[in-house]
């Protein structure tokens, strides 16, 4: 697992005051750090400690790792790295493409490289910062009149008084100079045209991907996790990835968590008997979802409601894994944006056709960095252990989105759909009880959206309460961090997928007391406060 950060000055100013602050805010609290500072003409690499004072001049970066960051071309050329990359190595790809211009010769690398990561490469001068093609590793950035700042998380740019936080996104390249900020698109995934419309090539070349995928994320690790919501999609990873483990002799432990009724863990429990897995259970009382509530928006870094409900099941899964010593875990995440799993999609086959569908499936992929993959990211880092996401390798990606949206979903009253992904749990020896599972979103699959209701009134925040202060969510925020969010829930029953604004309200108060979230967002939620108090 590894963490990167950077900063730099505009006005040629000292950055040691701020790297401290920046270390010490990340959720992780790391045994070992990196820093790259410029100095007579080349880079220097130093393990430092959160207590580290020494001057570092207009420049430094971070890695959070056990591993050195990378210097290339006589130590002039720095190379940090969050992530895993497969193949060729980013370095070497970097000093090769090096022709005096950093910029162009990161964008030149990254086409290349087969992984999910966020790297950055400095040259002592100017830090350029990039995300994998689909976004499976975070990183955030901001700048005042004074410095320009990025780092994995967030609350590292907010704790050094940064407030205008935003996502590099998917395929894009941040340039960090004196002059400011300059974002471009280097390597984003382009939209590919349907190429397959026969459901046994689309199973058997998705088969062959997906163990690939799978195969080399399983390399040099003794014991392994992997998040079991007795699903479809957990179902068929859990198969693989254990089958693939047994052939190499390594520990693969299963996860769940949810309430003590929640459908999830009665799945889950069904089939890891089934399978004889080791399968770990944390059935969660409503006190404890409310403790978890604080840590969880902490983590996240997010006052959406969607956001936060789904990473509590999530947090308390990771955290039995993490208490097992588990350094890297498995997730599900993917599929339902690759092969059309939304319980809405059928919905809009029947009112804007399959390309109507296509587009929406399109556009959902495209925002799965800032609405999935960072929070799984960031509540697993929390806990000191690595995410991976074999379903959204970039090959099988690419791939999936080729397959028509037809062998997808049936027909507007197919309401399973993921067809080929189904077929394929069943050909590898997914029971059909499982295979044929109906979408459940994770926060109704674990019951945790049913409590939180509840919780918000025992605090206090109820309808009577958002009317009298005159609460709307929209001028906190109009940015929804979720399908369902977005658009789903104008296709689906309203009650499943929209939120409460006292619910709402209830999270913002807590997002503010934990010194959490952007300046607007914050003046917006401290002069509501003072309504509340008077």
């Amino acid at each position: 697992m590894c963490l990167i950060f950077g900063i730099l000055s505009r006005k040629d100013g000292e950055v040691s005051p701020f790297v401290n602050p920046m270390l010490n805010a990340f959720s992780y609290k790391p045994k070992k750090s990196w820093l790259v500072t410029p100095g007579a003409g080349c880079m220097f690499v130093k393990e430092v400690h959160p207590e580290t004072q020494a001057p570092m001049g207009k420049l430094a970066l971070g890695q959070i790792s056990s591993e050195k960051p990378c210097l290339s071309l006589g130590d002039k050329l720095a190379l940090l790295c969050e992530g895993r990359i497969y193949d060729d190595s980013p370095i070497k790809l970097l000093e090769e493409k090096y022709r005096g211009d950093l910029s162009e010769a990161l964008g030149g690398t990254l086409g290349l490289l087969d992984g999910e990561y966020a790297l950055a490469a400095s040259d002592g001068s100017k830090i350029v910062v990039a995300r994998d093609s689909l976004g499976r590793k975070p990183v955030f950035y901001d700048q005042n009149e004074e410095i320009i700042a990025f780092a994995s998380e967030k609350k590292v740019l907010w704790g050094i008084g940064l407030r205008n936080v935003k996502p590099l996104r998917a395929g894009t390249l941040a340039f960090l100079g004196e002059d400011g900020i300059a974002i471009g698109e280097t390597h984003k995934l382009g939209r590919i045209g349907i190429e397959i419309n026969n459901l046994d090539t689309a199973v058997n070349e998705y088969e062959r991907l997906l163990r690939i995928g799978v195969e080399k994320r399983l390399k040099d690790v003794e014991r392994v996790g992997v998040l079991l919501s007795g699903g479809v999609d957990s179902c068929l990873l859990t198969q693989l990835v254990s089958e693939i483990a047994a052939d190499r002799g390594i520990e693969v432990i299963a996860y769940t968590a949810g309430m003590p009724n929640a459908i999830d863990i009665l799945y889950a429990e069904r089939f890891a008997q089934e399978l004889g897995l080791n399968h770990k259970v944390r059935r969660l009382e409503l006190s404890e979802v409310e403790s978890y509530l604080p840590q969880v928006i902490r983590v996240v870094e997010e006052r959406d409601f969607v956001q936060i409900e789904t990473g509590i099941g999530v947090y308390a899964a990771e955290e039995m894994a993490a208490q097992d010593g588990i350094k890297v875990i498995f997730s599900g995440q993917g599929p339902d944006e690759l092969w059309g799993g939304y319980r809405w999609y059928p919905q809009v086959i029947a009112e804007e056709g399959y390309e109507g569908l296509l587009q929406r499936m399109w556009g959902d992929l495209e925002r799965a960095d800032i609405e999935t993959f960072d929070r799984e990211n960031k509540i697993a880092v929390a806990h000191g252990i690595e995410v991976i996401f074999p379903f959204a390798d970039t090959q099988v990606v690419k791939f999936a989105m080729s397959v028509s949206p037809e062998l997808k979903i049936n027909s507007p009253q197919d309401n399973l759909g993921k067809r080929p992904h189904r077929e394929l749990a069943e050909r590898v020896g997914v029971p059909q009880e499982f295979a044929q599972r109906g979408k459940d979103a994770a926060q109704h699959g674990t019951g945790i959206h049913e409590v939180l209701d509840e919780i918000a009134r025992r605090n206090g925040f109820d309808p009577d309460l958002v009317k009298r202060i005159g609460y709307q969510s929209e001028e906190v925020s109009s940015e929804k961090l979720a399908s369902s969010s977005r658009y789903g829930y104008r296709y689906a029953a309203k009650g499943l997928w929209e939120v409460s604004d006292y619910i709402q309200l209830f999270l913002d108060t807590m997002a503010y007391r934990n010194n959490l979230l952007n300046r607007k967002e914050r003046t917006v939620i401290e002069n509501l406060m003072q309504k509340l108090s008077s």
